[in-house]
């Protein structure tokens, strides 16, 4: 799976890549997926109006579904220091990582041509968003140091082999958006 470019710098603030469609499909997909999982914990022993509006929340234990770990793990090896960060932080890094993950769908479904071209800050949404959908699959996929050869000794009509192929392309995708967005005007 590989798109027909991969990110790069178009002018100073400029980065475009070529997504056939079904890799648009893809990437849509599993936004969709990312911003599903994502959604608020429902909270309701918890309704303080004032903390609402200022983002705290009653959940103070780390997510059950280790995907959600992942994306939102303990800040600190004290249980009690954890609980409490995670009070005053969760609902808006939640937030913040589901609006890379729309950010990213919405460029996808809005643009009519092959190419997608981002300012700095919606690049910046996609590296996150890019970013969440590797570790949500690195996860479930159980990925390790020696994964690749876990991929090898998969049979080539293994379903998994499509998946882990799907999370290599998102690395290969997010690296030319990160050379991309390194890479010096002057050169």
């Amino acid at each position: 799976m590989t798109t027909s470019t991969a990110f790069n710098r178009h002018g100073e603030n400029s980065f475009v890549a070529t997504f056939a469609q079904t890799e648009r499909e893809v990437l849509v997909n599993l936004t969709e997926q990312l911003i599903e999982i994502l959604a608020e914990r429902v909270d309701d022993a918890f309704r303080d109006p004032l903390a609402a509006m200022v983002g705290i929340t009653g959940h103070d234990s780390p997510p059950d579904d280790e995907v959600l770990l992942r994306l939102l793990p303990n800040a600190y090896a004290d249980p009690i220091e954890s609980a409490e960060f995670r009070r005053y932080t969760e609902s808006g890094l939640r937030e913040k990582k589901r609006a890379h993950a729309m950010a990213v769908r919405s460029h996808l479904l809005n643009e009519t041509s092959e190419e997608i071209s981002l300012d700095h800050d919606s690049a910046q949404a996609w590296l996150g968003a890019i970013n969440d959908i590797r570790l949500a699959l690195g996860v479930r996929l159980k990925v390790e140091e020696n994964s690749h050869e876990q991929l090898e000794l998969l049979a080539p009509d293994d379903p998994m082999r499509g998946v882990y192929a799907v999370y290599t392309w998102l690395g290969w995708l997010q690296e030319s958006l990160i050379l991309s967005l390194m890479d010096d005007i002057g050169d």
